[in-house]
């Protein structure tokens, strides 16, 4: 594991995700992120990589252990109390005396902070990685922060890049590493694109051949809007309520219009609500017509026709999820 990964796993993972998943736009972000971080910054971390502490650790230490302390520091003039403190110990009385020595008392314990925490990550023997280090928290707190957060995202694209294969591009190479980089990037992308427009173009075959079994059935559902399982728990619960007529009342085509009415009035009601321009009642009555002409032609299916069909429809989801993965994997 990395140590990047070690110390960023969620954000690690989410990259490896969109790496797998859309990996044209992780690229371009990853891009993103290369070109925002310096080759001069990277090789400036890259001096101070050693096991303890690694770069990435000394710039999560800075920002965890350091940053709060320079920032509770900094605010001290805003203090009421250390200014009268100030005031009554030093006898400085007006505001220009007091600003003057608080500042000179916060450069003096910033820049004591500052060496304080080099000096127990690196010793002076270490001149090098001394001098970067001192040279590296000597900046502005703001400067620093944002010079760590762009390290931790290239770092974070660049494993992830790695280790999911990506091509990525940097601009901060040299042009021959670039121009190989952009080759590699160009095959990488039309081998996925002819890939994933060849299984584009079969599910769609797939999903065709589906949407016509029963005469059509599934293609009218989907049209329709309908969804198949609640039209199936509503013949079942048609089913029970008939077996429990009597002979005679279950033969009579009334009672099971009737039943059948009332086992699907949930079903036809929200269809009427969801299609827009019934000004009249005929229009109502064409949109009844078409989602009855459905929903019976549902309640007619034997039992292997029902398994089929749901069988059919389970695939048709499947399908159309891995449609929808392919889509984005070749969006940019």
């Amino acid at each position: 594991m990395s140590e990047v990964e070690r110390l960023f796993t969620t954000r690690f993972a989410a990259l490896m995700k969109k790496a797998e998943n859309r990996p044209l736009r992780f690229r371009a972000e990853a891009e993103a992120a290369f070109a925002a971080c310096p080759r001069q910054f990277r090789k400036m971390a890259h001096r101070l990589d050693r096991t303890v502490p690694m770069s990435l650790e000394f710039f999560m230490q800075w920002r965890g252990e350091l940053l709060p302390r320079l920032e509770t520091i900094q605010n001290a003039p805003h203090d009421s109390q250390l200014a009268e403190a100030f005031k009554s110990a030093l006898l400085a009385e007006n505001e220009a005396q007091r600003l003057e020595v608080l500042d000179s008392a916060v450069r003096q314990r910033l820049a004591q902070e500052r060496q304080t925490f080099v000096n127990t990550r690196y010793s002076k023997g270490e001149r090098k990685m001394y001098e970067l280090a001192l040279s590296f928290v000597n900046q502005p707190m703001d400067v620093c922060n944002e010079q760590i957060e762009r390290y931790v995202v290239y770092e974070l694209y660049r494993e992830a890049a790695k280790a999911s294969g990506v091509a990525v591009v940097d601009a901060n190479k040299n042009w021959l590493a670039r121009w190989r980089q952009t080759r590699r990037v160009r095959r990488q992308t039309r081998r996925l694109e002819k890939e994933s427009r060849q299984r584009l173009a079969a599910i769609d075959g797939e999903m065709a051949a589906i949407e016509q079994l029963n005469g059509g059935l599934p293609a009218r559902l989907f049209g329709l809007k309908i969804d198949l399982v609640t039209v199936l728990a509503a013949r079942q619960e048609y089913e029970k309520a008939l077996a429990r007529l009597g002979k005679k009342s279950a033969s009579s085509p009334a009672k099971r219009l009737d039943l059948y009415q009332k086992k699907t009035e949930a079903i036809r009601a929200g269809y009427l609500d969801s299609v827009p321009g019934l000004s009249n009642l005929s229009d109502v009555q064409q949109a009844l017509k078409e989602i009855d002409a459905v929903l019976l032609a549902i309640f007619d299916l034997d039992s292997k026709q029902r398994n089929a069909m749901m069988s059919a429809m389970k695939q048709y989801r499947q399908l159309v999820r891995e449609r929808e993965a392919l889509a984005a994997k070749i969006e940019e």
